[in-house]
């Protein structure tokens, strides 16, 4: 675990603590996606990860506001919902060990009949000599021990900063980050990661050079797809998260956002959209306080997760428009219009708390 002496940064008092911590995360959002523009996606984020010095800057500051500020807050509101992991772990009890994956394979077979039997009959209507049809029923059978009776629940934790599912008995956790932390954080870049038949490791054990498809249970992006600075580079990471992930499992995406729930809801619903076409099916969405908490089952069927996404009529505008994009709303808001005069803001509590909710800046 980081010590404030680890990056040589003394706090007069506790202000300046909260300034530092939420300016360090705010700067180096903004510099990352300043230098996007400049130099394109690719070469700003190779210069981004080769920066050892501000990941960790960045990992400390991340891990001191969860665990110290945040945590606190969670305490005063008495709300176990509020805090990120409570949410995670207590929908991951329900869908792995209260019924909620049985329900939503039955679900998904039910989806998956009726469109069999939309298409037979779309057949035989054009066809009047295909003769009598066999009741069509899926091919793959669900598995009702999944995870495996006594099996924890393997769970992938991208952009952990400091593994704070580490300890729970429920799960099996591989915590990555860029910013690697010995016996914690394994080092590993998720966007150019290989994928293939299983695990391979650097000859220190300290990084991760491969994850293995179909492996993991829960995949979590707490708020990582906002550290991304490109939306085809956030599409990337869900889809190598639709590929890691076993047939059934889920991916968490933890999005910031203080605004009220409809503020956003336009590209909320284009996340749904372009992850239906990549194979997910949206099964719940919470707007809490500062966050919205979304998960996404990896479909056995992908025409199944498909449906939503080809029954809706979208107008083309820039969020539907490419399947291959995830979008936030840091893309449309105009680089130059910064508020040179944030240096000059007062933090208070409520204020810090906020700073989560507003990553990459406001």
């Amino acid at each position: 675990m980081f010590e404030a002496n680890d990056i040589n940064v003394k706090f007069p008092v506790t202000t300046e603590e909260h300034k530092y911590l939420a300016d360090t995360i705010k700067n180096t959002h903004a510099t990352l996606r300043e230098e996007t523009q400049k130099y394109g996606p690719e070469i700003a984020w190779n210069r981004h990860i080769s920066r050892k010095d501000v990941l960790q800057k960045y990992a400390f500051s991340m891990q001191k506001l969860a665990t110290t500020y945040w945590m606190e807050s969670d305490l005063i509101t008495k709300s176990s919902t509020y805090s990120r992991i409570e949410w995670i772990k207590f929908q991951c009890k329900e869908y792995f060990l209260n019924g909620g994956r049985q329900k939503y394979d039955t679900r998904e077979q039910d989806i998956k009949l009726k469109i069999d039997t939309n298409i037979v009959e779309t057949e035989g209507a054009t066809n009047c000599n295909t003769g009598e049809y066999k009741e069509n029923q899926p091919s793959e059978s669900f598995d009702n021990d999944f995870p495996k009776l006594g099996q924890k629940i393997l769970l992938l934790d991208v952009g952990s900063c400091y593994n704070p599912f580490q300890g729970l008995d429920m799960f099996e956790v591989t915590a990555i980050d860029l910013n690697g932390i010995p016996d914690r954080v394994l080092c590993c870049d998720f966007l150019n990661v290989q994928i293939g038949k299983e695990k391979l490791f650097s000859n220190d054990k300290q990084e991760i050079l491969q994850l293995p498809e179909n492996c993991f249970h829960v995949v979590v992006f707490s708020l990582f797809l906002e550290y991304l600075p490109c939306p085809e580079q956030r599409y990337i990471c869900c889809k190598k998260a639709y590929e890691l992930l076993q047939a059934g499992g889920i991916l968490f995406i933890i999005s910031p956002d203080s605004k009220h729930v409809g503020a956003n809801a336009k590209i909320m619903k284009s996340w749904k959209y372009v992850l239906s076409k990549l194979g997910f099916m949206r099964i719940k969405y919470e707007k809490l306080r500062h966050i919205h908490c979304i998960i996404f089952r990896k479909c056995r069927f992908k025409d199944v997760a498909a449906r939503w996404a080809n029954l809706q009529k979208l107008s083309q505008n820039d969020l539907y428009s490419h399947d291959t994009s995830i979008y936030i709303p840091q893309d449309f808001r105009n680089e130059c219009n910064k508020i040179e005069e944030q240096d000059k803001k007062e933090y208070d509590n409520n204020e810090v708390m906020s700073m989560f909710n507003e990553l990459p800046f406001e």
